[in-house]
């Protein structure tokens, strides 16, 4: 998928009005789930409220970064600069493998920003150094998207400062 491609999916996907119901929707499902099994006695309901209580708390965490990725992308000041990208790959339990997408923000060649990105799922970006576009708007302190070449970055969690970083 081409960088516009991509551009058009999240701009889409981060405006839509299933994205702002996502959150009270699952949190909603959680709490009918829980109410019917303390209705029926049934505990199989509670065992499927935890699994959504768990889907609901990734969903709470991940949905502000879209918006606001979908929203630097169509009104954010943006500025050049660089990630340096790192993989962390790690197998559980049932020998599923996982990948984190670790990235180091930089601007004029001084770290600002850690952050840990959302799997990019249009791309496959490799360890290293990339130059990019740095999106910044009002209110969030840290890029709240990134461009490069290849493909768009976005963070999965509230991204830290990084030692020595100054912006």
């Amino acid at each position: 998928m081409t960088l516009e491609e991509q551009i058009a999916e999240l701009t889409r996907m981060g405006s839509g009005k299933i994205m702002h119901l996502a959150r009270p929707g699952v949190l909603a499902l959680v709490a009918g789930l829980v109410l019917v099994g303390a209705i029926t006695c049934n505990p199989v309901f509670y065992g499927i409220a935890l699994a959504f209580s768990l889907i609901a708390f990734a969903i709470w965490q991940t949905t502000p970064h879209i918006s606001n990725a979908a929203r630097g992308l169509r009104e954010g000041l943006k500025q050049e600069g660089a990630v340096e990208i790192s993989i962390h790959q790690w197998t559980d339990a049932e020998s599923n493998r996982h990948e984190s997408y670790l990235g180091l923000v930089l601007m004029d060649n001084q770290p600002l920003w850690q952050m840990e990105f959302v799997t990019p799922q249009n791309w496959q970006p490799g360890e290293g150094k990339y130059s990019a576009q740095l999106a910044f708007i009002r209110g969030v302190e840290w890029p709240v998207v990134i461009l490069t070449c290849e493909g768009l970055l976005y963070p999965r969690l509230k991204p830290r400062r990084a030692s020595g970083g100054q912006r």
